[in-house]
């Protein structure tokens, strides 16, 4: 291999390095150009991002280099094989000197490790000498230089892209985007589900069915702190029309949702799925006016459901505002 061929491989090695290591940043600016200026962005492939790609591809690497170790051992002892019948043959035919016979694989070898040949050790021998031991002043071969080399490229590409520039993204900043993606697609979701409820969509039930069951789980969680009537126990009367966190469906199913921990009441999301929430929150509807015998004093203020004129909702929006009436007051009322 001549010295143009070893400049065009150094070459070609240095430049696949450079272009590996400031793929990913290339591909997350021009990504980046193309959404600002409203285009489709360049979709980077997924395996780029898979640690199982680079996985692989260091265990195909150790591969290679256990070939190219195999492929050297294999090479330097048929060369010296060859070199013994050769020097055989040269004094049987009255030959002075024997001549190496180059093959392609061994220039290859050589343009990448170069290696001093054996009968040329003296020239790299240094002075050294312990017990006997000569130490050889070799170079490092080309292969594991250039490697190096391109570890400190990818080293400035790294720096720069992730902590420079900001256009990568770190760990924590994938983490959170990651997080944010599997909330968005977990909504999605949810939005396709029929019994998708939130505190924002939610509304009052009024058929059989979701009244029955909202009644079945309010006997089963519920009656310990409310009573078997919803009169009040631990808990506030269920059946008037004071509320201490607000009444209406959107209040009554965020107070079942999150719970009261300051009052001792737990936070029933975890227990119920929305849709339960949503049916027990309107079986409290049917509990209003009943009177039950043994029914707590109010807590809280009155709560009137808004209408849709503005007269009427002005007015209840006063009369939420009531102040909580003091007990033999509300026992008249």
């Amino acid at each position: 291999m001549n010295t143009n061929q070893n400049k065009f491989l150094r070459f070609f090695l240095l430049s696949g390095g450079i272009l590996l290591s400031g793929y990913h940043a290339i591909a997350q600016e021009v990504a980046l150009a193309d959404s600002t200026m409203k285009e489709k962005p360049v979709e980077i492939p997924k395996m780029f991002f898979e640690p199982a790609t680079y996985i692989w591809l260091l265990v195909g690497g150790i591969l290679i280099a256990v070939v190219f170790a195999m492929s050297h051992t294999i090479n330097v002892l048929t060369k010296t094989l060859d070199e013994k019948s050769g020097r055989s043959a040269a004094v049987n035919s009255g030959s002075k000197e024997y001549v190496r016979r180059e093959t392609g694989w061994g220039k290859l070898m050589q343009s990448l490790t170069k290696s001093v040949p054996v009968e040329r050790e003296r020239d790299v021998l240094l002075d050294h000498d312990y017990d006997g031991i000569h130490e050889l002043d070799n170079q490092l071969p080309p292969w594991w230089k250039y490697g190096f080399y391109i570890t400190i490229i990818f080293a400035f590409v790294y720096l720069i892209n992730y902590h420079v520039s900001g256009s990568g993204k770190l760990q924590i900043a994938e983490y959170e985007d990651e997080m944010m993606q599997a909330n968005l697609a977990k909504e999605a979701r949810l939005k396709n589900d029929a019994n998708f409820v939130t505190e924002a969509n939610v509304v009052r039930l009024t058929d059989e069915a979701s009244i029955a069951a909202g009644k079945e789980i309010f006997t089963k969680n519920c009656v310990a702190c409310h009573g078997d009537k919803g009169q009040g126990n631990v808990g506030p009367n269920m059946t008037d029309n004071y509320w201490i966190h607000g009444g209406g469906i959107k209040n009554i199913f965020a107070t079942i949702s999150n719970g009261v921990p300051s009052k001792g009441m737990i936070s029933w999301k975890s227990q119920l799925s929305p849709k339960q929430i949503q049916q027990v929150g309107s079986f409290l509807f049917t509990l209003q006016g009943t009177n039950p015998p043994g029914a707590k004093e109010p807590q809280g203020t009155i709560w009137v459901e808004e209408t849709a004129t503005p007269g009427d909702s002005l007015s209840a929006k006063n009369d939420s505002l009531i102040a909580t009436k003091d007990s033999s007051l509300a026992k008249k009322s």
